[in-house]
């Protein structure tokens, strides 16, 4: 995917984060950055496209913890030769207490 293909801006998150595919298999990875639309991931194993999966991950704002969980589709995973491979996943739905810590981590951000 090119960064053309890209309509919402990216903010880098670094996270350790859990990635679980519809056959319920785990792969520990890392968020690279993340969108209101999606998230890139650091990933030991390249990823079937179109592949539906949960990301789930902690952040912290201010001295709270939050656990936050998204549903997505793998949209590109590509080899990189300092990552491993690079997986972009598009969410398609996000609890409502998610999008509320994505809003205020994204403007954290900004």
């Amino acid at each position: 995917m090119t960064q053309k293909a890209r309509t919402a801006r990216r903010h880098d998150v670094r996270q350790p984060a859990v990635l679980t595919m519809t056959d319920e298999s785990r792969h520990e990875v890392h968020t690279l950055d993340l969108s209101h639309g999606g998230i890139s991931l650091q990933t030991g194993s390249q990823m079937r496209l179109a592949q539906y999966c949960a990301v789930s991950f902690k952040v912290q704002l201010g001295e709270v913890d939050h656990n936050v969980l998204a549903m997505g589709q793998v949209i590109y995973s590509d080899p990189d030769a300092e990552l491993g491979f690079k997986t972009g996943v598009q969410f398609l739905r996000i609890d409502d207490d998610s999008r509320a810590i994505f809003h205020q981590l994204l403007q954290e951000n900004q």
